[in-house]
């Protein structure tokens, strides 16, 4: 296939493919076969700590944001770090100008250009409020690589007195795989020295606020660095993170939708080795940050609905693997921030918000076994059962052809059913997304619509599921 049709193809509306026989896939479910539960909390965003220097943003009195986070989770995580918290510095006292109203710190483009982000008492007191009116709570990072131990214990101290219960945990540094000696050509950092200044941090922490659990070591992408870590200091933390970017650069022609749509070697490395080094070391892992293209997304695939099919099916697939959460980065207007927008202006859900939305639905439950027989349709599939809760399965059509799935009946015969979708005019759509037949308002309120009934017949149950959608299937 030409690149030309290629591209025709992805951008085909469903109504276009709707001529097409539809593609036969199988698809049983073993109950008997638990992979993992998910977490309550496995629902996350990240944001840059530097969002923190202006204390309107995550305040009680951004209720439209507010609204935003609880539609996604009732009781999701916020992680503040990414790399401008490389140059955030902590101040007893609030400046005498106060900072513009409705600042917004965006996803860093790669940039990394030196700025001073100034987080106060304030700040801090309005993150509270608002994690407490939104039932999130918060892993919080400390700048490491451009700060000091006396600085992180200062900063550390009030977050922990002013959060309570609400912080999860403190991390030391965000991505220090990627640290350079700024002084020294960019020389990068040795893992050593990484691990030397980090146990000092660790040290200083456990003497002063030893109530407070620490995290990390929250690296870019090398899984070296995250073995060696969970080898060496497997009783200093209580979560292994790290992070995952499918795509990057974005100025690199190669970083498409289909690529997007095709889980390579990277998920392998990120993913699932720093994985199997959490599990190695007794601890849980969460993917702390992470999105569709790095360096702040990709115009034509970050903001379009193919994330919102990535971003639902990776969290399903890192939650089967037995990853307790993640985290995916926004802020701003970044092109793959889930949410958009600015106080006064208002906030827009983006595609993958949606995605994210339909993962959440399995929040709580335990995964299963799921066996396709797809005859080569790039197809994805999920289910989910739970302690007296009805049985839910996904399918993530991400191929150019429409599937009629049929899911092979259970010992007890099936219960009755509905399916409800996630959907949009076309792969790359930007807007009409929605799920459950509703949108997300400004003001964060939803109201999805009542799913198809499905019937089954000659003891089968079969749903269609469109080019480019995806089908949540309700049991009982």
């Amino acid at each position: 296939m030409t690149a030309a049709l290629g591209a025709t193809a992805l951008s085909a509306p469903h109504r276009l493919m709707a001529q097409q026989a539809a593609l036969q896939v199988s698809l049983a479910v073993d109950p008997a076969t638990r992979l993992a539960k998910v977490p309550a909390d496995f629902m996350g965003l990240s944001y840059e700590s530097g969002q923190l220097a202006y204390p309107d943003f995550f305040s009680p009195q951004n209720t439209a944001l507010i609204e935003m986070f609880r539609a996604l989770s009732p009781t999701g995580v916020l992680r503040l770090g990414g790399n401008l918290s490389e140059f955030t510095v902590w101040s007893e006292t609030e400046p005498a100008t106060p900072p513009e109203a409705g600042g917004l710190v965006g996803p860093d483009p790669g940039h990394r250009e030196p700025r001073t982000f100034t987080i106060t008492p304030r700040s801090i007191r309005n993150l509270q409020g608002f994690l407490g009116a939104a039932g999130w709570r918060c892993i919080y990072g400390l700048n490491l690589g451009g700060g000091t131990v006396e600085q992180a214990l200062a900063e550390g101290s009030f977050v922990a007195k002013a959060l309570g219960p609400q912080l999860i945990c403190v991390q030391f540094g965000n991505e220090p795989d990627l640290f350079r000696h700024h002084d020294q050509g960019n020389k990068p950092w040795t893992f050593d020295e990484y691990l030397a200044k980090w146990k000092t941090f660790r040290s200083a922490f456990h003497e002063k606020l030893p109530e407070v659990a620490v995290a990390g070591p929250d690296t870019a992408s090398n899984p070296k660095w995250v073995k060696q870590f969970t080898e060496d200091v497997p009783k200093e933390i209580v979560l292994v993170t790290s992070h995952y970017y499918p795509e990057g650069p974005p100025a690199d022609p190669r970083m498409t939708i289909d690529l997007l749509l095709h889980p390579g070697a990277r998920f392998d490395s990120s993913c699932r080795e720093a994985l199997d080094s959490a599990k190695a070391a007794g601890l849980p892992f969460r993917m702390a940050e992470g999105n569709s293209c790095y360096n702040a997304g990709k115009p034509g695939v970050s903001d379009t609905f193919a994330s919102a099919l990535w971003a639902g099916d990776f969290c399903l697939q890192m939650a089967s693997l037995g990853c307790v959460g993640v985290n995916l980065h926004a802020g701003a207007n970044g092109y793959y921030s889930p949410i958009v927008g600015a106080i006064g202006s208002g906030f827009t859900a983006r595609p993958e918000y949606y995605g994210l939305m339909l993962a959440q639905q399995f929040a709580g439950r335990t995964l299963n076994r799921t066996t396709l027989q797809a005859q080569g349709a790039n197809v994805t599939a999920y289910a989910a059962g739970g302690d007296g809760a009805k049985g839910l399965v996904v399918v993530f059509n991400k191929d150019a052809r429409d599937l009629e799935v049929t899911l092979a009946q259970p010992a007890g015969g099936f219960k009755p059913a509905v399916v409800e979708r996630l959907e949009a005019p076309a792969i790359d759509s930007k807007a009409g997304v929605t799920f459950e037949g509703a949108a997300v308002a400004g003001d964060g309120q939803f109201h999805p619509r009542a799913g198809e009934p499905l019937k089954v017949q000659s003891g089968k149950l079969s749903v269609r599921v469109p080019a480019y959608s995806a089908a949540l299937i309700r049991l009982g």
